[in-house]
């Protein structure tokens, strides 16, 4: 009498539940990069020459962040970015509006986690 063939079918859920870990962080890292509020937001920041310096160079966002988007007129859009650099780590607070078709920052936030401190991004004229 053969054993049961149960060896082979853990081995393909394990295969499967690897393939899913692997493959969903790059696509929706890939998707919320893709997304405009974020994307605004990611190249607004690097323009600032504080944010480069006080989280120091290089600096990567995470691979997820929270936020969300009302629909309507006009939408808008909050954001939670995680960002890493190469002395400190911190998030970038995000609000944006939809006006006539484009995305506008309303706020644009660095919070640092240690020491607790945030640094305005947009200064006193949003973009």
């Amino acid at each position: 009498m053969a054993a049961p063939r149960r060896f082979p079918r853990f081995l393909k859920w394990l295969l499967a539940a690897t393939l899913v870990g692997v493959l969903i962080p790059p696509v929706f890292h890939f998707a919320a990069k893709r997304f405009d509020p974020y994307r605004l937001a990611i190249q607004t920041a690097r323009k600032n020459h504080d944010f480069i310096d006080v989280l120091g160079s290089p600096v990567t966002e995470g691979w997820f962040f929270d936020g969300k988007e009302e629909v309507g007129n006009p939408a808008t859009a909050q954001l939670l970015i995680p960002v890493r650099g190469s002395t400190r780590t911190g998030n970038l607070q995000v609000r944006a509006i939809k006006e006539n078709g484009r995305w506008r920052l309303t706020q644009l936030t660095l919070e640092l986690a240690n020491p607790d401190k945030s640094l305005d991004l947009l200064g006193p004229n949003p973009i």
